[in-house]
């Protein structure tokens, strides 16, 4: 059974997802306050310095008597597991990040730690845009100027699971800040078992001006009620993605050791 764990959560999809460094245990940190109310636990750490990450379990989520903050739009308010990274950016503005974001077509170049394999693997085979959820014909990437508040799009990701169609929603666009919510809106499935139900992996992002050449990048990740139990037996996965979207997200090589979460 451990085996069939570790194998099925090596293959969860990127942009819904994923370091224990600094994880929270215990009944720490359960506001888990997103920037839209106020500064995040875990903090935005220095530029250039290493992004702090936490993860709730399903158990001491239940402990706390957890709810999602509003502002995050998490279905019912509920999840079974949640992960969160925060990180400072150097950058004069976001636009950059925007491209890096936006590129898709690029996300099969990042490597992330497989704990099932105890190697760097790939992130997805392939991902792109496409015009709606049956659709097959890919679109260019997103420009900065693409991402345009209240704009609906839809992506797929073809991975060891097969390909999977999610929707990004881009929340809020202003000269501060941008904030943009992504969840599958097929079911992901691996060996004829469903691992999320529609909408049952949900991430938002969070690009914060924090000086003028500073950008925050704050991201958290909710795996809803409608998983599979087994999505939720390990943070690795979860952990690993979080960090490797990171280090893309920084410019600096996703497959850089030591991992993130080695087991």
């Amino acid at each position: 059974m451990k085996r069939l764990v570790a194998l099925l959560l090596v293959f969860l999809p990127s942009l819904g997802l994923p370091a224990i460094v600094g994880a929270q245990t215990g009944l720490q940190g359960f506001d888990l306050r997103p920037p839209c109310e106020g500064a995040p636990p875990p903090a935005y750490g220095v530029a250039g310095g290493p992004p702090a990450t936490a993860v709730w379990s399903e158990g001491s989520l239940n402990k706390a008597a957890w709810a999602a903050a509003p502002c995050l739009r998490w279905a019912g308010g509920k999840v079974r597991m949640a992960s969160a990274l925060a990180a400072t950016l150097s950058t004069p503005t976001v636009d950059p990040l925007l491209v890096r974001f936006g590129a898709l077509s690029k996300y099969k170049s990042i490597r992330f730690w497989s704990v099932m394999y105890e190697t760097w693997d790939e992130f997805v085979a392939d991902a792109g845009f496409i015009e709606g959820p049956q659709s097959q014909h890919t679109l260019p990437d997103l420009k900065p100027a693409d991402f345009v508040a209240g704009r609906e799009l839809y992506y797929f990701e073809s991975s060891r699971v097969g390909r999977t169609v999610h929707r990004m929603t881009v929340r809020q666009h202003t000269a501060d800040r941008i904030e943009i919510a992504t969840e599958n809106v097929t079911p992901i499935r691996f060996a004829r078992a469903t691992m999320f139900d529609t909408g049952a992996l949900q991430s938002v992002t969070f690009f914060d001006r924090r000086g003028p050449d500073q950008w925050g990048y704050f991201q958290t990740i909710g795996v809803g009620m409608e998983s599979s139990f087994v999505a939720v037996q390990s943070p690795s996965p979860y952990i690993n993605r979080l960090m490797a979207l990171y280090r893309y997200m920084a410019n600096i090589p996703t497959d850089r050791d030591p991992p993130a979460a080695r087991h």
